[in-house]
């Protein structure tokens, strides 16, 4: 293993690196390090790696939309960074003892436990140590720089943009930057005790923080703010497997979704719960997708994304009992609308009867920001031709290995990564498909470097 200063691009003519392949992953989050554990695990041969992210220490639990402290949404048998060992999480919470007793001992609890984003960080990083240190034939660089532009020729492959008009070559890159969470200047501090504190969003992370907060004392009131009016629903109390009906899936999007209701329905009446059906349709949901019309994947944007996430993204049950509790209580207040403004003693908000002003002592935002499109990086990449806006504008067009899909007989060595590729690749936002999306791109850049190779040697031989 090498690992180089992050000034080593500003001066690389003092380096023996040229020869190698050289491959950028832009974004050091869960995406980007789980990207780079799967390169280094499935590309066979030598090949120099450059991370980007400005951030000097990287919230890894971030890339699946949760806090370090949060309890994360998904059990500890889903969140394996390998695709083939799926314990692999709990074999090292059992081997670290992170847990204690806290999990009865046994595997099978373990399994089911929910776990703080703090213990997930420390597991990835863990593992991206072990396997860069049996790689002594890669060269790997940390740069905390801020990619702003990506330009491609023939010739000289990837040109990367970042910094003050510093610039380096590649021959493939890997966009993995996520869509992450919106800068909140209060998070980490502590706050003087508020009668009331505004929470805005309402996934898996802002009911967490809500009901961090009227736990810590840091609020006797919390009034939490969703646009849809939805909130998660729970897991079950055991881990469900899918459960694929025998009947055929619609192909349209009223059709499949009448299937979903009527399946689930029939499950909570027979006591299965209708989770291990939502299971099941996550399955089947990539195929449907890809016949959906441009207008029906518009109309799942607008009408129906909501709801569907609110399923699709749950909180563990005790956290779902506590956070209807405290709704009953009277501690949590749901509104449905719009944050206009945040100011220093409340918000504007749009809600159903028009504008007003919630007064609070303080507000918290936990919205997820939407990919970047309209950042440097991404508009450049955009107006080079590099890659595609998806057609519901929720990202860009991909294929099921992260490839920019543009032209599939004229791959160049684009990839983007994980919630990226939302609009091509229903859930590639969760832990497991991302673990799967990253190393079926590990194995596609391999083959595809190996196919580059060998039409230069028969150029040469000619």
């Amino acid at each position: 293993m090498t690992q180089l200063p992050s000034s080593f691009s500003r001066r690389p003519q003092d380096l023996q690196t040229r020869s190698l392949f050289k491959v950028a992953i832009v974004g050091r989050g869960f995406t980007g390090m789980l990207t780079a554990i799967a390169l280094l695990r499935m590309v066979n041969r030598p090949f120099h790696l450059v991370m980007y992210d400005p951030q000097q220490t990287v919230d890894l639990s971030r890339g699946v939309n949760q806090s370090a402290t949060t309890l994360l949404n998904s059990r500890v048998r889903d969140l394996s960074v390998d695709p083939v060992v799926r314990d692999d999480f709990s074999r090292w919470l059992e081997a670290e003892q992170k847990l204690g007793d806290s999990a009865g001992g046994a595997r099978a609890g373990l399994d089911q436990t929910f776990v703080p984003g703090e213990l997930f960080s420390l597991y990835v990083h863990q593992r991206f140590s072990e396997v860069l240190q049996n790689r002594t034939d890669v060269v790997v660089q940390i740069c905390p720089e801020i990619v702003t532009g990506l330009d491609h020729s023939e010739e000289l492959g990837f040109s990367l943009a970042f910094g003050d008009r510093q610039s380096a070559r590649f021959d493939a890159v890997f966009l993995a930057t996520g869509y992450g969470l919106r800068e909140n200047p209060t998070e980490g501090q502590i706050n003087p005790v508020g009668d009331n504190v505004v929470v805005i969003g309402a996934g898996v992370r802002a009911v967490d923080r809500a009901l961090r907060l009227l736990a810590d004392g840091q609020a006797r009131h919390v009034t939490l703010i969703s646009a849809s009016g939805f909130l998660p629903q729970s897991h079950a109390r055991s881990a469900v497997g899918p459960i694929v009906s025998e009947e055929p899936l619609p192909r349209t999007l009223r059709g499949a979704f009448r299937h979903l209701r009527r399946a689930a329905e029939a499950a909570n009446a027979d006591g299965s719960g209708w989770q291990g059906i939502m299971n099941g349709f996550r399955l089947r949901a990539h195929d449907l997708w890809q016949e959906l019309s441009a207008e029906e994947r518009g109309r799942f944007k607008r009408h129906v994304r909501a709801i569907y996430d609110s399923h699709r993204n749950r909180l563990p049950p005790e956290h779902f009992e506590r956070l209807h509790q405290a709704i009953a209580d009277g501690a949590i207040m749901l509104r449905k609308g719009k944050v206009e403004r945040i100011a220093t003693n409340g918000v504007l908000f749009s809600g159903p009867a028009g504008l007003e002003v919630l007064y609070a002592s303080r507000a918290v935002d936990c919205r997820s920001r939407p990919t970047e499109l309209d950042s440097p990086l991404y508009r450049s990449v955009l107006r080079a031709g590099l890659a595609k806006r998806d057609e519901v504008d929720l990202g860009i067009l991909v294929d099921r290995c992260g490839r920019a899909a543009l032209d599939p007989q004229r791959f160049q060595g684009l990839f983007a990564m994980g919630p990226l590729g939302l609009g091509s690749l229903p859930d590639i936002d969760l832990v497991p498909e991302i673990v799967t999306q990253g190393h079926a791109a590990a194995a596609a850049l391999d083959n595809w470097i190996d196919e580059v190779s060998l039409a230069e040697q028969s150029r040469e031989d000619e």
